[in-house]
């Protein structure tokens, strides 16, 4: 007798956590809620389900949790709401009825309940009331997406549209909370993170804006997102000072990002630029691909030129904060050099090698070289120099410690040599390199002592043959004690040294003292108030001025009340006569000036925080600036200050 055929599966039925839950509560069941849970528990995220356990709260009476629930539903499948027809298919219309009473009466006021009371009215059928009510509930929160979109499914999303106004403006916290709760409202959106993405980064938030530009990478579509930065007609200007800062970054995240702003600042040619930095990191990188992709079809290869606006404000110029060549110089090769910044100065020193350099390119190339452990790229810079130069230069004793800082940098220095020679001490060529190191100490039997291992090695080399030459002959046999060289002085030495100068009246003195001061140390503290001092008593106002905004920043004036700045720029000098001369200065320039900004700022802001201190004048100058100041965003801690002075004015 044939075997009965049985079909595979559980040897139980599934349960229909979902069928049970909607069958108790449209008959008013008190499991109701607890089937709900079960079915919810079976699928987390399903649209269904979420709406099924806010029915459950609401007929329950609980509406915190049930806006919540629905919120979610929304979220999940926004066309199931509009395919049910009548809340008395889910539960018993004379419960749904009296909840719907008891909602519409505590609504009022709360944003998440009003979304509750038009979402359940739009199931009922009753679209005018819910219109009010989701109306009501944008209204209470500011921007609710899904509110809106449920008011009006043709409506845009106006967090989004919000969020893009707000950087055009350069409003950056307002774009982070809109782009924010876009991103919350519709998740699956690339544009939404790059709007936050954006608008960190142009605040100065960059390690938040990298966390979020991950997300971005991760959900972006290069015909969607690509279109919208290109027209976000955000101004350039904007986003200039975030995009250069990353586009120096060490890594492909930061380089990538680079180009991203480059790009969504109309920067074209700068974000090929930074682009293919970044695939020299990673070459397979997509959205750099795509983004290169799409500028090469769109014709995009261009950086927009300067714009200047016509009108009576001065515009501040756009200079560097200290006076400086736009190209790096040997001098600044040196500097690197001499506080033992050895790849910095070998990146400036690229650009001078080639055929026809000077001699101390090689020489300084050398010294780079060396600190850097090349050692076989130094014995080839210090060949290329010595063709180049005669005896006398070749044997000049302290050519080297006069390089750097101070003699502890110098031993440190020659340590890159001698620890590799005395780890194979028949090797020749850290032998070679530290005979010319010995020759420039005084200590030519030293010298003699290195050449031979490198002239056994390799007799013929030219350096080996020029060394022997110049340590054979006479006036080299016996060794020279050479001047010493006395090291740098210290930053804090520097420090006093400003701080005298500048109560002698030697301003401009004072001034380079602050500078060496700061590019030895930049953490000691008072630099930023010595070099606007110094500025203020030479009359150039517009770098006081950028100074004066970095000493909001030292102060941490963000967080802190008016009252708390201190600048007291009368206490630095000895002679208050000299610092009244200066004031006196300072108000002719606004009396010249009185449709600018920068002289009435700082001439305000001094006013204000004097040992005599006088609110009347400090806000009638303050307000001068206010009136002229045309920027789209005005500096805070600016607008903070003018504010104290007119309370304490009147």
């Amino acid at each position: 007798m044939p075997a009965c055929l049985q079909a595979d599966g559980p040897e139980t039925e599934v349960e229909d956590w979902m069928s049970r839950a909607r069958g108790a509560l449209a008959r008013g069941g008190d499991d109701a809620l607890p089937l709900a849970t079960r079915a919810l528990k079976a699928d987390p995220q399903g649209a269904d389900e979420n709406l099924q356990m806010s029915f459950a709260l609401f007929w329950g009476g609980h509406f915190e949790d049930s806006a919540r629930y629905m919120r979610r539903a929304v979220n999940a499948d926004r066309n199931l709401l509009l395919a049910r027809k009548a809340l008395s298919n889910a539960m018993p219309a004379n419960d749904a009825g009296a909840r719907l009473v008891e909602l519409g009466q505590a609504a009022e006021g709360d944003a998440e309940l009003c979304f509750l009371a038009g979402t359940m009215l739009l199931i009922d059928q009753d679209r005018t009331r819910a219109l009010a009510f989701l109306v009501r509930a944008e209204e209470l929160a500011g921007t609710d997406a899904q509110a809106a979109i449920l008011a009006d499914p043709d409506a845009e999303d106006r967090n989004r549209l919000r969020g893009e106004a707000a950087l055009v403006e350069g409003d950056w916290s307002d774009a982070v909370r809109s782009f924010t709760f876009a991103a919350l409202d519709a998740p699956t959106i690339a544009e939404h993170y790059a709007g936050v993405v954006i608008a960190l980064s142009a605040s100065g938030d960059d390690d938040g804006a990298l966390k979020i530009a991950d997300t971005l990478y991760a959900r972006y579509r290069p015909v969607t997102l690509l279109p919208w930065l290109k027209a976000l007609d955000v101004p350039p200007q904007l986003l200039l000072a975030a995009a250069k800062r990353f586009a120096e970054g060490p890594g492909v995240k930061e380089l990538r990002l680079g180009a991203l702003l480059y790009f969504a600042g109309s920067w074209y040619q700068s974000a090929r630029e930074t682009g293919v930095r970044a695939l020299l990191h990673d070459k397979l990188d997509d959205f750099v691909h795509d983004l290169h992709g799409y500028m090469e079809e769109q014709g995009l290869s261009e950086d927009p030129e300067p714009v200047t606006t016509p009108g009576d404000t001065e515009v501040p110029p756009e200079t560097p904060e200290e006076p400086a060549p736009t190209e790096a110089t040997l001098e600044d090769a040196r500097k690197q050099i001499r506080r033992g910044a050895f790849t910095d100065a070998l990146k400036i020193l690229d650009g001078f090698v080639s055929e026809d350099a000077a001699p101390a390119v090689y020489h300084l190339v050398f010294v780079a070289t060396v600190g850097r452990g090349e050692l076989t790229d130094a014995l080839t810079a210090l060949q290329a120099w010595f063709e180049r130069v005669d005896d006398a230069e070749r044997t000049r004793v302290n050519a080297l410690r006069e390089l750097f800082a101070s003699a502890q940098l110098f031993d440190q220095w020659r340590q890159q040599i001698t620890l590799v020679r005395d780890a194979n001490p028949n090797q020749g060529l850290p032998r070679l390199l530290n005979t010319y190191v010995e020759i420039t100490r005084g200590r030519f039997s030293s010298a003699r002592t290195e050449l031979v291992v490198a002239k056994i090695e390799t007799p013929m080399h030219a350096l080996v043959l020029g060394f022997d030459r110049i340590l054979a002959k006479e006036s080299f046999q016996n060794d020279r004690t050479p001047d010493g060289v006395l090291d740098d002085p210290s930053p804090k030495a520097l420090l006093g040294r400003a701080d005298r100068l500048f109560r002698d009246g030697d301003y401009e003195g004072s001034r380079g003292a602050y500078l060496k001061a700061m590019e030895a140390d930049p953490t000691l503290p008072f630099l930023t108030l010595g070099l606007l001092r110094c500025y203020f008593a030479l009359g150039d106002y517009d770098s006081a001025a950028r100074r004066l905004t970095d000493l909001f920043k030292e102060q941490e004036m963000e967080q802190k009340e008016a009252r708390d700045f201190v600048l007291l720029l009368d206490v630095g000098y000895d002679n208050l006569q000299k610092f009244e001369e200066h004031v006196a200065a300072l108000k002719q320039e606004c009396d010249e000036r009185l449709v600018s900004t920068t002289p009435w700022l700082l001439y305000g802001v001094i006013q204000l925080t004097r040992t005599n201190t006088n609110y009347v004048t400090a806000r009638d100058a303050l307000k001068v600036w206010y009136d002229n100041d045309r920027s789209k965003v005005r500096d805070p801690i600016l607008v903070k200050l003018y504010e104290y002075a007119r309370r304490r004015a009147s």
